[in-house]
């Protein structure tokens, strides 16, 4: 039987990735395949800090998309999202992270993000209502910033800035999507623009090309295949991609 992961074991992983000290990284995570590991969702979270150090900011997707639903009656849907207390259906590493004193989060009823470290109010302090991955977002600001992605355990099917990617052409895909929100002490729906569910469609194929034309690092954090790359490199060579596939 294999040993379990532990924070200095995942630590060693992460370092062999390139995650370092002072940098910013958005991870998408699954504790599944990162498998057996010590102290549980936690402990992935605290070796991520470590490596990052003081000076560095992680983020995490918190997004809550079973709060979204038709129009119609408001009976029976979940309470109204609240920054401070509504968990998030990301997994169990994101919401161990949310739930981490000290980590803020935006205010978005349904792709709000978690950012803990000297830019966590930047990242998180502005998040349009519609058009949730697009300009005024988390997403845009960690393309600002130069972060770099960790996809752990996860595909580019997860990776959510290349919804951002997406957003800056003209053929983006677009829908519709609808939550409650408390308005004059009433609960009514708001529905607002925002980008295409890809499902699989896109996101794959332009993850392999970028990592195939441009490159990434390939490692194994526990179980896990971890893919670690510049977020800006994805999104500059995913735009013109979209641009030809969505034409």
């Amino acid at each position: 039987m294999p040993l379990p992961n532990t924070e200095d074991s995942l630590a060693r992983a992460f370092a062999d990735l390139g995650v370092g000290a002072g940098m910013t990284v958005m991870v998408h995570a699954s504790l599944g395949q990162v498998g057996w590991t010590e102290g549980g969702s936690l402990t992935v979270v605290r070796a991520l800090l470590a490596r990052l150090g003081p000076e560095g900011t992680l983020v995490m997707p918190a997004a809550t998309p079973e709060l979204s639903g038709p129009s119609g009656s408001l009976d029976g849907l979940p309470t109204i999202f609240d920054a401070a207390s509504t968990p998030t259906s990301m997994g169990a590493i994101a919401e161990a992270f949310r739930s981490t004193p000290g980590t803020l989060r935006s205010d978005h009823p349904l792709n709000s993000v978690c950012a803990r470290g000297p830019l966590a109010q930047e990242i998180t302090g502005e998040h349009a209502l519609a058009f949730s991955e697009a300009e005024g977002t988390p997403y845009e600001k960690l393309y600002d910033l130069a972060a770099h992605t960790l996809l752990l355990g996860v595909g580019f099917n997860r990776c959510t800035s290349l919804h951002f990617a997406e957003s800056r052409v003209s053929q983006r895909r677009v829908e519709t999507t609808r939550f409650p929100e408390l308005r004059e002490g009433r609960r009514v729906w708001v529905e607002v623009p925002t980008m295409g569910t890809d499902n699989s469609t896109h996101f794959p194929a332009v993850g392999a090309a970028f990592a195939e034309e441009v490159g990434l690092t390939r490692g194994r954090v526990g179980e896990a295949e971890a893919l670690f790359f510049p977020t800006r490199a994805l999104v500059d060579f995913a735009t013109p991609y979209f641009a030809r596939v969505l034409a």
